[in-house]
């Protein structure tokens, strides 16, 4: 990567993608598909070779290729990472090596200016990009050059005026591994004037050129190859190839060609000789869903796998512990995951809690003893889980009794085995006083260093002592020590809403709390059902005892002493693996009931319709003096739920006003009644 300065383009300049001629365009879609005109379209370099004729056709060499066969190579979510890299609306952490990956991708989007070169102090080299489209303010009038004797000048394509002013800049970090943060360098709000198809219709990328590239060296035609990449449009479009021509492909080998003219070029298994279209062809038609939700809530489900696709990915070489969870047995989690589409509107980050646990409750046999619940098919899906999730977050007695490596394992581009550095999630450790020992043996440091996860952040309160030497380890492998204000001994110490708001604001879209049982128990509570989106819970055929550790929320009581139950919606119940079973569902709290059991209103209402006697139960007849009560000083019993019940709807009731006085000995009602069926009393 060069380090000079680079100057724009001036304005009347044209890329050489560009430079086609529309009147050559328009004569060659108006011509007929003879031998001769198939033979010149197909290589411009064979007529420059000498060796075609315009009344026979040059022999072709179709080859053998397997089934999958594939031009693109592609880097893990392109499509994604050109979105994030062209916006830049977080700033994005990755190592080195996959930031060379990626910017041959998103270089018609960016163009390195200049770079900072670290001082002696030891600071950070910093590399800074400009907007292809930013211009000088002050530029010369473009001079076309002139054209030669006898040549007709040719009638190129007038391109929209752009100008951006936004601008990138890269900060390398040191370390076990080396790192960069890519964010802007620019105010906050500023985006660009235009949008990512205009860099890819107005210059191609170096990666998806290179692609082309390596087919042309094989000697492929080049509408074969046009045509063979076109066969995976995903891939193409991912790549930044949707405005890719023919004609780029032909200036791609003609280079080529210089150096082998004698070679015979071969086409791709497949291709029909012919025009090829100018056109890309329409996108494939999307998949059936593989899973459709029951509309019976709480239903068993069946994981029925589907049909291979004929395509496969290239193979990559994967760590021994890699783990597989297929395509088929992920759909019923699909309705638990976080929905990307939400994250603009969202003030808090999703969140799911998931643990494995006995038939009674428990999530280990013994306290601080790591006890194996689940089959391996479930730890799979936990680590598929863990790919869909910005963070995993566990509590300081987890981390200090597992020491867990907290990253995810899964065979997927989503996890690692290639470049899926900065599409780990980041481990999150609850530790308030600091009680973690930080050195570099630590699992999740030792995946960090090796580019198989992320270093942690550990959130501490106000107060914690921090040992210089903790704090350098981590700020070495990338990590970070959180200080959470929101902190209150005596009312439980961490409020969870001041660490999801902390972490909401530092990028955090979603996190997977795992553990242990005092955080899974908290987070259980009435007072923080809000803050719970999702629960996926494995439970296994087992039993641990009443010793083992227990992942149960403190009970509840609304005003009136009733228990409030915790409750799911949305639950879908799926077998996992030969015993286990699987249990989804969205919290929910138990709404409390605003009457006593009787039709809404009709008391309250006969109890206030004028015109109508409604004596109470309690009420004394006319005439008779009302009983004497205890003196004062006398203590009473402390009431029943019910009857202070009673007792308030008494007190609210002599508060109404007074109504049509009930002659004396006249019976009292025994029981309100409401007015449609009561009859007038008569004197």
């Amino acid at each position: 990567m060069s380090t000079e300065s680079e100057t724009p383009d001036a304005p009347g300049e044209f890329d050489q993608h560009d430079e086609e001629s529309e009147a050559d365009d328009e004569a060659a879609n108006d011509a007929n598909m003879h031998d001769a005109d198939v033979e010149e379209d197909e290589g411009a370099a064979d007529a420059e070779s000498g060796r075609t004729s315009s009344n026979r056709k040059s022999p072709r060499v179709w080859t053998d290729e397997p089934e999958d066969y594939s031009v693109f190579n592609n880097p893990p979510n392109l499509a994604e990472m050109r979105d994030r890299l062209f916006s830049l609306e977080d700033p994005i952490v990755m190592p080195v090596a996959d930031w060379q990956t990626y910017f041959p991708f998103v270089d018609n989007i960016w163009r390195k200016m200049r770079t900072e070169h670290p001082p002696e102090d030891g600071s950070a080299k910093v590399d800074h990009y400009h907007c292809r489209f930013r211009r000088a303010h002050y530029m010369k009038p473009h001079t076309p050059r002139p054209t030669p004797e006898g040549k007709q000048q040719r009638r190129k394509r007038a391109r929209e005026e752009k100008t951006c002013t936004m601008k990138m800049k890269v900060v390398y970090n040191r370390g076990p591994i080396e790192t960069c943060t890519i964010l802007k360098d620019t105010d906050g709000g500023m985006t660009h004037s235009h949008d990512l198809d205009y860099n890819d219709s107005s210059k191609r990328n170096t990666g998806i050129m290179q692609t082309a590239r390596c087919e042309v060296t094989k000697g492929y035609v080049p509408s074969s190859i046009f045509w063979k990449m076109w066969e995976e449009p995903e891939k193409m479009l991912a790549a930044g190839g949707k405005f890719l021509k023919v004609s780029d492909v032909r200036n791609l080998q003609y280079a080529w060609r210089q150096g082998n003219q004698l070679v015979t070029l071969k086409a791709h298994k497949g291709w029909k000789q012919g025009r090829p279209t100018r056109q890309p062809p329409a996108p494939p038609a999307p998949p059936k869903p593989q899973f459709q939700p029951s509309n019976q809530p709480g239903v068993f489900g069946r994981l029925e796998p589907v049909k291979a696709d004929a395509r496969n990915e290239p193979q990559t070489v994967m760590h021994w512990d890699t783990l597989q969870y297929p395509h088929h047995a992920r759909g019923f989690l699909e309705p638990y995951m976080p929905d990307p589409r939400l994250t603009p509107v969202r003030t808090r980050p999703h969140v799911t809690l998931t643990w494995a646990g006995s038939l009674d409750g428990r999530i280990s046999q013994l306290q601080g003893i790591p006890t194996a619940v689940s089959g391996p098919e479930t730890k799979a899906m936990t680590h598929y889980l863990r790919s869909r999730h910005d963070a995993i977050l566990v509590g300081i007695s987890t981390a200090i009794a597992d020491d867990p490596a907290l990253n995810c394992r899964l065979a997927d581009p989503g996890g690692y085995g290639g470049l899926a550095w900065e599409f780990q999630p980041r481990p999150i450790i609850i530790d308030p006083h600091a009680r973690l020992r930080i050195h570099p043996g630590l699992k999740v440091l030792k995946m960090a260093s090796e580019g198989r996860g992320k270093a942690p952040w550990i959130v501490v309160a106000p107060g914690a002592l921090l040992h210089p030497f903790a704090v350098s380890t981590l700020k070495a492998h990338g990590g970070e020590y959180l200080m959470i204000n929101d902190y209150h001994p005596a009312q439980g110490g961490l409020k969870w809403e001041g660490i999801f708001n902390v972490l909401f604001r530092e990028g955090i879209k979603s996190v997977m709390v795992e553990g242990g049982g005092m955080v899974l128990s908290d987070l259980l509570k009435a007072h923080h059902s809000h803050l719970i989106d999702s629960i996926v819970l494995t439970i296994a055929p087992t039993f641990f005892g009443k010793a083992g550790v227990m992942v149960s929320p403190d009970p509840s009581f609304d005003p009136t002493g009733r228990p409030i139950a915790q409750r799911l919606r949305n639950v879908r119940w799926q077998p996992m693996g030969d015993a286990d079973v699987v249990m989804c569902g969205q919290m929910v709290a138990d709404q409390v009931p605003l009457t006593n059991g009787i039709l809404s209103g009709i008391e309250e209402y006969s109890r206030t319709a004028p015109g109508f006697p409604n004596p109470q139960p309690g009420t004394q007849p006319a005439g008779q003096p009302p009983p004497a009560g205890p003196p004062p000083s006398q203590s009473q019993p402390q009431p029943t739920p019910q009857t202070s019940v009673t007792q308030s709807e008494a007190r609210a009731s002599s508060n109404t006003p007074a109504t049509t006085s009930q002659p004396a000995g006249a019976t009292p009602s025994p029981a309100p009644v409401p007015p449609q069926a009561s009859a007038p009393a008569q004197p």
